[in-house]
């Protein structure tokens, strides 16, 4: 049970990291009008926040299922936590920020926000509600008609592939950011300005298409978004009613 149990934690970080990318880019159609990238890697269609938070919302809410209030309070709070460490992390390690809710109301340090918190409550009663339980029996249920060690495989190579993803784009990333510093001359809070040993193996192309949203931090601690520096590169696939 234990086995089976480690098995479903990972195909759970692989279906919610996919799910939370499309959740985003929907959302990004009906707010922005645009089609653009809401991935976390710079290949797959993964957006691995979603992945992170779904298992931690799952191991910690599971047992208040069909219980919507304490769901949704205790949904809050957990998702409100991971998104500000999600943010707070990602800039100490990557010094670039995905999202600044500085101008929203009651927002944490830019990191999180009233609006989202909320959404979060929301999103963990449909989780644990809904969601989980039918990825549940469809889990249930390829585990008992398709071979365990095929399964078990295909699980294996996916996180393989994530993991070197993750690192691949890890490295671009930083490339890029040095590369963007020195081209446009700005500066760019924790990056040493180092040899560039990656040069434009990552064109400024490919990481404004992959990372659309991209914001550093300049010496005064104030939030620069690269699309507005980089204003000579299209950071969408399309543009709808516009183009």
């Amino acid at each position: 049970m234990k086995t089976k149990f480690i098995w479903k934690i990972l195909i759970y970080f692989i279906v919610y990291s996919i799910i939370g990318f499309l959740i985003e880019t929907v959302y990004a159609i009906f707010t922005k009008g645009m089609l653009e990238s809401r991935q976390s890697f710079l290949y797959g269609p993964f957006c691995i926040v979603y992945g992170i938070a779904a298992i931690c919302l799952i191991l910690s809410l599971s047992k208040y299922k069909n219980r919507n209030i304490p769901l949704f309070l205790y949904g809050m709070v957990v998702g409100g936590i991971i998104e500000y460490f999600s943010s707070y992390i990602t800039e100490v390690i990557l010094h670039v920020k995905w999202w600044d809710y500085s101008n929203e109301f009651l927002n944490i340090n830019g990191r999180t926000c009233l609006y989202y918190i909320l959404m979060w409550g929301f999103l963990s009663i449909l989780l644990i509600n809904h969601v989980n339980p039918f990825l549940n029996n469809v889990i249930d249920k390829i585990f008992e008609k398709l071979p365990i060690k095929a399964l078990k495989a295909c699980i294996i190579s996916l996180i393989i592939f994530m993991f070197f993803d993750g690192l691949i784009s890890c490295f671009a990333l930083d490339s890029f950011l040095i590369r963007v510093a020195d081209e446009y001359n700005i500066t760019i809070k924790g990056i040493d300005y180092k040899e560039n040993t990656l040069g434009k193996l990552f064109s400024n192309e490919k990481m404004m298409m992959t990372y659309p949203n991209i914001i550093v931090v300049n010496e005064k601690d104030e939030p620069v978004y690269l699309e507005t520096v980089l204003k000579d590169v299209k950071n969408y696939y399309y543009k709808f009613g516009k183009e």
